[in-house]
């Protein structure tokens, strides 16, 4: 434990029900912070609630579900009611999107904007009064190493963790001498139910090392202890994002040769074209 001082200090956390969200809880619980916390499901979100409570915390639950745009703008609100002041924010919810462009609905790219950059970019608009006035803040975005470069079948899932990243960066400028600290944790292959949803969408499944949804956790805090602007866990995706940054090309045709769209997929994507036609 470092000497930051998070007692007497409240963080507001998203998608806290489970995964990322759940750990980061846990820990933000451990080092005498209170909490506000937000998910759809109550049963999940009331078991680390109570948690988090055992280890001294004073914990306030908001279940309901983020891509409601009704909901999600009366969060900021409910939790500064609930607390004298919002001190973190981390903006951890998310939604997969793994399917080939040819498959994505309006749905599917309407929910997957809102929740991964809508959401969260409301969150801060609101709260952002808040911390001004009381001189000091922190906005901790959980991204995806997707969102510097996208791997195949997420085109969609990628554009939101791109526009998320980009918004962490923007606030980098605009907050720069206000006390209010942004960053952004690039996130790969960590051991979640992300993973179920994907599955259930498309193959082939991913079948490669997933890592504990601690490493992220550890790197919220390093944001928050070291004013770290930009963390990208594991370590070994910061390589990739280097070689993505400087020979994109080479990484693009690697990664198509790696998961290429197939024969099958195209035929059936024309077909279907051809049929709406």
């Amino acid at each position: 434990m470092s000497d930051f001082q998070y007692s007497e200090r409240t963080a507001l956390i998203t998608g806290a029900s489970s995964g990322i969200g759940k750990r980061i809880a846990l820990d933000f619980a451990a080092r005498g912070s209170d909490l506000v916390l937000v998910a759809r499901r109550r049963d999940k979100l009331e078991d680390v609630a109570q948690t988090c409570r055992d280890s001294g915390a004073q914990v306030t639950i908001l279940v309901g579900d983020l891509t409601d745009v009704e909901f999600a703008q009366s969060v900021p609100a409910l939790a500064l009611k609930a607390a004298d002041s919002i001190d973190f924010l981390v903006n951890n919810a998310g939604i997969p999107k793994h399917k080939q462009i040819y498959a994505v609905t309006p749905d599917d790219l309407e929910n997957t904007l809102r929740l991964n950059f809508m959401t969260p970019a409301h969150l801060i608009l609101q709260l952002l009064p808040a911390m001004l006035r009381q001189g000091s803040g922190y906005i901790i975005n959980i991204s995806s190493v997707a969102g510097r470069m996208p791997p195949p079948r997420e085109a969609i899932y990628a554009a939101s963790k791109y526009a998320l990243s980009g918004l962490t960066e923007g606030l980098s400028l605009d907050l720069d001498g206000s006390n209010i600290h942004p960053a952004v944790v690039h996130v790969g292959p960590i051991d979640t139910e992300i993973w179920d949803i994907a599955a259930r969408e498309e193959t082939p499944k991913y079948s490669g090392t997933r890592f504990s949804p601690s490493i992220v956790s550890d790197a919220v805090f390093e944001c928050i202890e070291k004013r770290r602007f930009e963390i990208t866990v594991p370590k070994r995706m910061r390589l990739a994002i280097a070689f993505h940054r400087f020979l994109p090309g080479l990484v693009r045709r690697a990664s198509a040769k790696w998961d290429p769209v197939g024969e099958e997929a195209l035929k059936k994507a024309r077909a279907q074209a051809q049929s709406a036609d």
